[in-house]
């Protein structure tokens, strides 16, 4: 018969975990020997996520109508206005001749105004500007791809000290891991590796198209002078929401492009917060193991069933906060419904695992008694 025990904690056990938790000392190093600087793929995400804007942004340009004047040849000179009259009073060298009779002047040059669409604006200078400095970025990384020789081996190292009002606790733990060197494997890191060259060759893709465009390619032909930073805030720079994302991307890569000197060979930290906190975890419920080792079985039992409790309650509330600190929102009825799917499977399992076990024994009995009633 199963032992019902009652679901609370005493006093004297929260307060000693309490104080494990409050006292907890601990730090955590890591390392992954991955060469090159791939490891983040922000860059990769903040350039997906902009490229629809920029693709909005180069298939329907603003344009901008500009008014321009030329001095001209008279027989070159189709159109006249009033600004023509007003030069040409001011530059009585343009004349050429004045009919003595009627009076009628006879320039050799006239000044022209014409109007005309141009792209030539700085806001599409500043696309166009993005965009090269874009291709450039991206150009490094494939360069960066090629020389990357992915390596898998990871350390960790993970140390701790607390007291729980009663004892001094401490741990020391080092993980690492070595490939296995199986022919035909494929590491997460290789097809990690795969999957960004297939997300860079879509942006390439578009990359490609957009230098094709009209915009791209009238503003090469007039040689447009690149946009500097710090950007100018336009209206259309500040409140187009196309323009914003496209702001953003250029800001990220000005940030990259400072912080080329900081490049790592690798990815080292001394302590994440959220991993750290996960270890922390670990440790309590290992701390737990220890305490409830005793010679006396029923002690430990007692001790065991006891510290379940806190279990529970320390890894739901762990998983929360990782769930939570990486953007995942989760209801109560959404927990609660996990963990009772959870709890019914496990029930499942012992009921059929008693239930398999009378079978076998009552089948063992019947055959026992079957051979017996020969001899009697």
């Amino acid at each position: 018969m199963v032992k019902k025990i009652c679901l609370s904690v005493d006093k004297e056990t929260k307060d000693q975990t309490d104080n494990f938790n409050r006292h907890n000392k601990s730090k955590l190093d890591y390392e992954s020997s991955y060469n090159g600087n791939l490891n983040s793929l922000e860059w990769l995400e903040i350039i997906e996520e902009v490229v629809p804007y920029l693709d909005n942004i180069v298939r329907a340009p603003k344009v901008s109508l500009v008014g321009e004047t030329e001095v001209r040849k008279i027989e070159k000179a189709k159109k006249t206005s009033v600004d023509t009259v007003k030069d040409l009073s001011k530059h009585t060298d343009y004349i050429d001749k004045v009919d003595p009779k009627t009076g009628d002047v006879l320039p050799s040059k006239l000044l022209v105004s014409f109007r005309e669409d141009t792209f030539n604006t700085y806001e599409n200078r500043f696309i166009y500007t993005l965009i090269l400095n874009l291709l450039r970025f991206i150009t490094e990384k494939e360069e960066e791809l090629k020389s990357y020789k992915p390596k898998t081996n990871k350390e960790l190292s993970y140390t701790a000290t607390t007291s729980n009002g009663k004892e001094k606790v401490e741990i020391n733990l080092s993980i690492n891991t070595r490939p296995t060197g199986k022919p035909g494997g494929s590491s997460d890191i290789d097809k990690t590796l795969s999957n960004i060259k297939k997300r860079m060759a879509k942006i390439k893709k578009f990359i490609n198209a957009w230098l094709a465009s009209e915009l791209i390619v009238s503003l090469e032909k007039q040689h447009a002078i690149l946009v500097m930073p710090p950007v100018k805030k336009t209206n259309l720079i500040l409140k187009n929401p196309n323009f914003k994302m496209a702001t953003k991307l250029w800001d990220f890569l000005y940030s990259v492009n400072e912080q080329k000197n900081k490049k790592s060979s690798g990815l080292s930290s001394k302590g994440d917060d959220l991993l750290k906190y996960v270890l922390d975890s670990s440790f309590l419920m290992d701390y737990y193991v220890l305490d409830a080792i005793s010679v006396d079985k029923n002690e430990q039992k007692d001790k065991l069933c006891k510290y379940a409790l806190l279990i529970i309650m320390n890894q739901v509330q762990t998983a929360v906060n990782i769930l939570l600190e990486n953007g995942i929102k989760i209801s109560e009825e959404e927990l609660l419904r996990l963990l009772s799917t959870e709890l019914t499977k496990k029930k499942n399992v012992n009921q059929i695992g008693s239930s398999d076990i009378k079978k076998k024994f009552q089948k063992e009995m019947d055959d026992y008694l079957s051979r017996t009633t020969k001899y009697l």
